[in-house]
């Protein structure tokens, strides 16, 4: 069975005057140039079961990796269109938990999955800090601020 689930990024605190975009299939979605005010990324997903091991398998445009390490990238300066920025990064959001092994987000479950998936008032959402310890905007495998994923209102 497949759930169509609504999902949210939110880039908390980004430096200002940085490009940030969601990546769909190496298409650049939503590109929002950072005031310093969060910004919000909203977008839907289909979840289907891993067939080897029946954990939630995220799938469809935004998805990227593999079933078993699962995970979304916020673009981010020139890789998100903005040529005269001095930033070229990708910030990955991971949705498998347990890779990469320094990962210790709480795993999203079919519990969560179904919830959001019946109510049309939540969304999973994932927070992270989007202004890193140098000033510049954090990429790669970033921390996800409240634990992981959490079912959140729209």
């Amino acid at each position: 069975m497949a759930y169509k689930v609504s999902m949210c990024i939110v880039v908390v605190s980004p430096p200002v005057g940085v490009d940030f975009s969601l990546e769909n299939n190496g298409n650049l979605v939503s590109v929002t140039q950072s005031t310093g005010e969060d910004i919000t990324f909203d977008f839907d997903t289909v979840v289907k079961a891993h067939r080897n091991t029946g954990v939630p398998n995220f799938t469809g445009a935004f998805a990227r990796g593999t079933p078993s390490k699962r995970f979304f990238y916020v673009n981010i300066g020139e890789l998100a269109g903005q040529a005269d920025c001095k930033w070229s990064r990708r910030a990955k959001i991971w949705i498998s938990s347990g890779y990469p092994k320094f990962n210790l987000q709480e795993e999203v479950t079919w519990g969560m999955v179904k919830a959001v998936s019946q109510n049309p008032n939540k969304v999973l959402m994932a927070r992270y800090m989007g202004t890193d310890k140098d000033g510049g905007p954090s990429c790669a495998t970033v921390e996800l601020i409240d634990g992981g994923w959490i079912i959140a209102n729209k």
